[in-house]
């Protein structure tokens, strides 16, 4: 748990007062709580410079996560809620930034999408004319190569996303039981963010480059250029 904090406090160094990786100053540095967290770490993180947001947990009946680490993960849809921001970029806390991350708000991947219109697919619920959500594959472990493959199964540890009730509505109706044998419930989110931004679907989600972060990041992926990494540190 401290693990998590205090990797949070670094990023707030990093996003908001580091020479080297600071960006755009006036883009707010949020950091969502649920009601698990204590004061005391909420207090510190605003005085690093962090917005501090609290947000009601979401479940499911039927999603079980591998982890039980992992039973607050759906509470990151609440992100979706946020309709005061035109645009968010998510970062697990479990991150280490060594480049300026500002530009990806200019990436192509990251601008307003048109949903598709295909007759053939019944969604589970109505979606928005348009969207903005992009990520980047999953490595899928450490003998990747740099730059990656490009594949279609996303990992939800870093995405851009632009608030949208109706959106965060149909999340919400995907985790209803009755939708429990569209997607695997072992990585949560993960897998509910996958199936509803399928590649085949009416919202496929976009590529963004590859080097805003890896996963299961090596020296070589340092070396390469990357501007942000996905692992616990402290582990």
């Amino acid at each position: 748990e401290d693990g998590y904090f205090v990797s949070a406090r670094v990023l707030a160094y990093q996003l908001l007062h580091s020479p080297t990786v600071r960006g755009n100053i006036s883009i707010p540095f949020l950091v969502l709580v649920t009601e698990d967290v204590s004061q005391r770490k909420r207090d510190r993180l605003t005085r690093d410079g962090a917005t501090v947001i609290q947000v009601e947990k979401l479940y499911s009946e039927w999603i079980t996560p591998r982890q039980g680490r992992w039973r607050d993960v759906l509470t990151k849809l609440r992100l979706f809620e946020m309709t005061q921001y035109d645009r968010i970029c998510f970062i697990d806390a479990d991150h280490l930034v060594t480049q300026s991350l500002e530009g990806v708000f200019d990436d192509p991947a990251a601008m307003v999408q048109t949903t598709l219109q295909i007759p053939s697919i019944m969604d589970e619920a109505s979606l928005p004319d348009s969207y903005v959500f992009a990520s980047k594959t999953e490595a899928g472990g450490y003998d990747h190569p740099y730059p990656p493959e490009e594949g279609n199964y996303l990992n939800i540890g870093f995405f851009v996303l632009r608030p949208d009730k109706m959106l965060f509505d149909y999340y919400v109706t995907l985790m209803q039981t009755e939708y429990s044998t569209l997607f695997s419930s072992d990585f949560p989110e993960q897998n509910l963010m996958n199936y509803a931004h399928r590649k085949e679907g009416r919202m496929p989600w976009h590529h963004l480059w590859y080097g805003w972060n890896m996963n299961w990041p090596t020296e070589n992926d340092l070396r390469g250029g990357a501007h942000s990494f996905h692992a616990k540190y402290w582990d």
